[in-house]
């Protein structure tokens, strides 16, 4: 509570009150592996994290990867979900100066989350269910933090078969889970991962991932009989679907656009027609018009 008085670093300095909390830092983080009251024990040191990345600034770093450690261990769904926006505030704050720790913590956190999504639960458990809603939205958050902070190394540095895991998260977060919220965020991170990585200077491969996943994704999310339409979130969603066929087009040029032509949209079935529209719409640089468009187009194709 005490920390509470204070906005940022300068006024704890000020006052003299930096040794202090980083001596309490020192104090509570033992408390992290406390097997009593694990769970309040937990919620309360990473609340005073939280404050500390505000008080101490990059005077807490030293302190993350233990605390980190710690919260990793024996984790619930809800753990993880809370651990998260405090390592995404982390990533945001600091961006290049936490990229080592980030690249370090990055695997074992997103294994952490995979095992929680796939333990079992009763078919009618809506509690765990929305747990684990909860913890997809989280953990897409997370990815979404960490490629808009300009630290996309901590991805790429992952080793192929992990980014390839992690992509393939992506795509199934963005196509396979009726989540409007989630679905959005995935694919704001499909479009910045074909802006950073999508260019002829991109990763090796990903063009291949974009044609093989990414376009596919954009069309099949939207055809989904669980996309409603009517809905402002999904709306939303397929603003952002919209957004990255528009940035495939801007890093991959007329390539894309005769891939549409002769093999994509075809094998959807799609008249030569609807077609050529489709790829003049994605030719103009207003993408307002690309939105509307797209929203049309796909409730034509659900009738």
């Amino acid at each position: 509570r005490t920390s509470k008085a204070f906005s940022n670093k300068q006024t704890v300095k000020q006052c003299g009150c930096s040794e202090v909390y980083r001596d309490c830092l020192q104090t509570f983080l033992p408390a992290l592996s406390c097997p009593v009251q694990r769970g309040s024990l937990r919620s309360a040191v990473r609340s005073f994290l939280h404050r500390m990345i505000i008080c101490l600034e990059e005077e807490v770093l030293p302190f993350v990867p233990a605390a980190s450690e710690h919260m990793l261990k024996d984790c619930e769904a809800r753990d993880l979900q809370e651990f998260i926006p405090l390592i995404s505030q982390i990533t945001a704050k600091f961006k290049d100066q936490v990229s080592p720790f980030l690249q370090q913590v990055f695997m074992p956190l997103v294994l952490a989350i995979f095992e929680v999504l796939c333990r079992p639960a009763e078919d009618n458990d809506q509690a765990a269910a929305l747990e684990k809603q909860m913890l997809r939205r989280s953990y897409f958050t997370f990815i979404q933090t960490i490629t808009s902070s300009g630290i996309n190394q901590v991805l790429a540095n992952q080793g192929v078969e992990n980014i390839e895991r992690v992509l393939f998260t992506i795509i199934q977060g963005a196509v396979d889970f009726p989540d409007p919220i989630a679905q959005k965020t995935c694919f704001i991170v499909l479009s910045k991962l074909v802006e950073l990585w999508g260019g002829k200077d991109g990763m090796a491969g990903f063009p291949d991932f974009i044609y093989k996943h990414i376009v596919p994704a954009c069309f099949l999310a939207p055809l989904k009989p669980s996309f409603d339409l009517t809905d402002a979130q999904t709306v939303l969603t397929l603003s952002e679907c919209a957004l990255t066929l528009k940035m495939i087009h801007l890093r991959r040029g007329p390539e894309f656009i005769q891939y549409l032509q002769q093999e994509y949209l075809p094998s959807l079935q799609v008249s030569p027609e609807i077609t050529q529209e489709v790829c003049q719409v994605l030719q103009q640089p207003d993408a307002k018009v690309l939105k509307n468009y797209m929203k049309a187009f796909f409730q034509r194709a659900k009738l």
